[in-house]
């Protein structure tokens, strides 16, 4: 199957497994929680916050394995890299994430965008 990259039954030029039938933008395109769903809604979080426009970062102090940035106006990242949750600031609002949170801790292997006081 071509998963939107050839015409009609036309054979691709490498072959597609079909379990990436789930992974094509058709497939995606009505779930919020997709890839696909988590890059639309960072497109609209990176148009509507001013602080991600042109600026400069601060680096802020986290642990092994965790990166942590702030832009201004109020706006942070934490990329969790390490194998244990994260837990974020209390007066965090989480803006987006790429996958859920626990009780307020980012899990291994994710990120967050926080608007922050």
């Amino acid at each position: 199957p071509p998963f939107g990259f050839t015409a009609g039954d036309a054979p691709t030029w490498l072959p597609q497994p079909a379990h990436w039938a789930a992974l094509t933008a058709e497939a995606q395109a009505a779930d919020p929680d997709s890839m696909l769903g988590l890059y639309r809604a960072a497109l609209a979080t990176r148009r509507e916050h001013p602080a991600l426009g042109d600026g400069t970062l601060t680096w802020l102090p986290a642990p092994d394995g965790v990166l942590s940035f702030a832009r201004e106006p109020g706006f942070g990242c934490v990329v969790n890299l390490s194998a244990e949750p994260y837990e974020l600031p209390g007066d965090a609002r989480v803006l987006l994430a790429s996958g859920p949170l626990d009780d307020g801790r980012v899990p291994p292997d994710s990120a967050v965008w926080l608007a922050r006081s």
